[in-house]
């Protein structure tokens, strides 16, 4: 994997990744945050540049000190073949997998990929599902090209005012 550490490269991701929302949106929102400072200390690893297939993004390896602590150990990851994800969550130098951590994504099949590999390196995993909730607004202001009429097979709609 190939650690992005220019600002040009993280630029380019984001706007690359910015054509694939809503399914890039975990990894898009990171690296929309890592362009205006990088508050959270993450990195951005590819599997290939420019032409890129996985993008996995993971604090910088001085904030991975405590092996149990899952809300730091947090990777989010997008992929545009899920074979070339399961390669790159099997490399040992991409994921610590002797710690507690989290693996956040919003495509289908990764979750079958994650199991997968977790087996092969003999590592429990449990598994939580989450919705992610997203007006329409927001959606056009990061996705415009939405907005051009294309079909989507995403449904939005206003959220409900509570009584």
């Amino acid at each position: 994997m190939i650690l992005l550490r220019s600002p040009q490269m993280l630029q380019t991701l984001e706007r690359t990744l910015r054509k694939d929302i809503p399914e890039s949106l975990k990894v898009y929102g990171t690296i929309f945050h890592m362009n205006l400072g990088n508050p959270f200390k993450l990195e951005a690893l590819v599997d290939k540049w420019p032409d890129f297939k996985t993008v996995i993004v993971r604090p910088q390896e001085q904030e991975m000190r405590d092996d149990l602590d899952h809300y730091t150990n947090t990777y989010q990851v997008y992929s545009k073949d899920l074979q070339s994800c399961q390669n790159a969550l099997k490399s040992s130098d991409v994921i610590n997998w002797k710690q507690h951590l989290q693996i956040q994504g919003l495509q289908s099949g990764l979750n079958e990929v994650i199991k997968n590999v977790a087996k092969e390196k003999s590592v429990q995993v449990k598994m939580t599902n989450r919705n992610l909730y997203l007006i329409s607004e927001t959606l056009n202001r990061h996705a415009p090209d939405e907005q051009t009429g294309a079909k989507s097979n995403y449904k939005t709609q206003k959220p409900k005012k509570d009584m």
